[in-house]
């Protein structure tokens, strides 16, 4: 491979490393493009490369490929338990940003609690609906860049950080647009963390990988970066020291075998047992509450602080 070649792939989006290796689920075809899956040399987090372009990423999140189709049944009382977490940190009537609030299913539960909603999703549909249901003003996420809404006094990422070519850098403009001493709220899935149902689903892939070595996944590259609880929290260190974290947990849903027959609903039991072991290490998803605090002196070891002891803060 040349100096000129190698320049051109992508960077690791979490912890901005280079150097790669492949990685589990290997690769996909998508709208007449292959998307690579590797792993960070650095940090090991897994992401895609390339980017998808503008017309991919069109297609891939249209209200009827995605929204309707992975999020038309979910369970509102997650939205409320996140909610009520949230409201927890704020006074009556304090303003949310939801960027990317999909059906607005949280925007709906934050209205249920006593705050006001804001929402800002990708699809101009998927915006026209979230805004019905919730009764709110919801952007496109032209629109929102394009406008002035700021002084937010929380904002919310849900499942969102994955979809961004950029996470870092999205969430840095995101941060300029929350009041001093507001709340960032972020939740979203770890794909590869200690899981049994990550294990076998990479035994399984590299397995199939072995036996079919032409074989090319056909799914949609949404998720853009794969990461662990680690990773996750370093991610939010990294990019803007200034954050207080408030509370941070890792747990188990079993997704995607909780829906899938007898052999995978149990390993996905297994899971959600896993992770109620041991919290701070097992599970597929966490939520971290941070206050932005920008006078504040960081040190730089709290950069480095364990899971383990944040758990405990």
């Amino acid at each position: 491979m040349s100096t000129t070649e190698a320049s051109t792939h992508r960077i690791c989006p979490l912890c901005g490393g280079g150097g790669r290796r492949t990685a589990f689920p290997f690769a996909t075809r998508f709208n007449g493009r292959e998307f690579s899956y590797v792993a960070c040399a650095q940090c090991s987090c897994v992401y895609v490369d390339p980017v998808p372009d503008a017309e991919t990423f069109s297609r891939m999140y249209a209200k009827a490929h995605y929204h309707d189709a992975h999020y038309a049944d979910a369970d509102q009382a997650a939205y409320l338990d996140s909610a009520r977490m949230l409201r927890g940190l704020l006074p009556p009537g304090a303003r949310v940003l939801d960027y990317g609030c999909g059906t607005g299913a949280f925007l709906q539960a934050v209205r249920t609690v006593g705050l006001e909603p804001f929402g800002v999703e990708f699809d101009h549909e998927a915006a026209q609906a979230a805004s019905r249901r919730s009764q709110c003003e919801v952007q496109t996420v032209d629109a929102f860049w394009a406008g002035q809404a700021s002084g937010f006094d929380a904002i919310h990422l849900g499942d969102v950080l994955e979809h961004l070519p950029d996470p870092g850098a999205v969430l840095r403009q995101l941060l300029a647009r929350l009041r001093p001493g507001g709340v960032l709220f972020a939740e979203g899935p770890l794909e590869v963390n200690p899981s049994p149902v990550y294990w076998c689903a990479t035994v399984f892939g590299w397995a199939k990988r072995l036996a079919r070595p032409g074989f090319m996944a056909s799914h949609p590259p949404t998720h853009l970066y794969r990461a662990n609880g680690r990773q996750q929290l370093a991610f939010f260190h990294r990019v803007e020291p200034r954050l207080a974290l408030r509370h941070w947990e890792l747990y188990e849903t079993g997704w995607p075998y909780a829906r899938g027959g007898r052999m995978q609903r149990t390993i996905a039991g297994a899971a959600v047992a896993f992770s109620g072991l041991r919290r701070s290490l097992f599970g597929n998803r966490f939520r971290g509450l941070f206050l932005f605090d920008p006078a504040r002196q960081v040190q730089p070891a709290a950069v480095a602080e364990p899971i383990e002891e944040v758990q405990r803060a």
